[in-house]
């Protein structure tokens, strides 16, 4: 963050998934920084609303799931599991009438229109990221933020088919740059796409190294990817530079211990 508001000291957030409102939370530790928390989960929402109230003025909170269409989502149709949830679309539809919306990201912002220009997105819903991103990129043209999402194309049968879709859609959209975390947020990599081939070849070993965790034994179950436009480009240096720095100065207090 301290990167991001040094470049714009005005910027704002949106946050697809919010949860119980843990990453508003971070993200406001050392600034106020206004956010739109998206959360459609009826379990989540009062916790998100109460964890709200001890945070900076500026949270806005739209009660709602994000897709390619207006549509309802059966409550019931939610699993959740330790404190996550994601939707599987055969549970419940025919014994709960209760619904949640599901609306275009467009929509949202037009009923927030402070965060219409935001300039950090992330998202992270558990098997639903990356339809969101792809039917997002319309409603963020105007600005491209920077874009954290979860990327974990084990989730689901067409989870491969719907990975590269989105990355492809990223480029398409001016996207130049991804930063790879794994899920304990140790950095990985630098994948850039401009040769698109060479983009989608860092994305296969990507994607062949989780199924491996997932057939073999799992120590690591995702990526948190974080993509940066073009015109963000020095962002993305900045960050990758301070993560080889950390390392590096790691490494050289680790030789010192051991020579001592």
């Amino acid at each position: 963050m301290p990167l991001l508001l040094a470049k714009y000291p005005d910027a704002v957030a949106i946050d697809v998934g919010a949860n119980v409102g843990d990453t508003a939370a971070v993200l406001c530790r050392k600034q106020t920084l206004p956010v739109l928390c998206i959360e459609g989960h009826p379990r989540f929402i009062p916790y998100l609303r109460r964890n709200l109230t001890r945070l900076p003025a500026g949270i806005e909170v739209a009660e709602c799931l994000v897709g390619a269409c207006a549509a309802t989502v059966p409550a019931a149709s939610f699993a959740a599991d330790h404190g996550t949830a994601m939707i599987d679309p055969g549970v419940g539809a025919a014994v709960d009438s209760a619904g949640v919306p599901v609306r275009l990201l467009a929509e949202i912002l037009r009923a927030h229109p402070r965060f219409a220009r935001a300039q950090l997105l992330k998202t992270d819903t558990d098997g639903s990221d990356f339809e969101i991103l792809e039917s997002s990129l319309d409603a963020l043209a105007g600005t491209r933020p920077v874009l954290f999402f979860e990327y974990d194309p084990t989730l689901r049968p067409d989870g491969l088919a719907a990975a590269r879709e989105a990355v492809h859609a990223l480029t398409r959209a001016g996207y130049a740059a991804f930063l790879v975390y794994d899920n304990f947020g140790h950095y990985l990599r630098r994948v850039d796409a401009r040769t698109p081939s060479a983009c989608a070849q860092a994305f296969a070993e990507l994607d062949r190294y989780l199924f491996s965790n997932l057939y073999f034994g799992r120590r690591i179950y995702y990526y948190d990817v974080c993509a940066f436009s073009a015109a963000d480009a020095d962002l993305c240096d900045e960050l990758e530079s301070t993560h080889r720095l950390l390392v590096e100065a790691a490494l050289l207090e680790d030789g010192r211990k051991t020579q001592a």
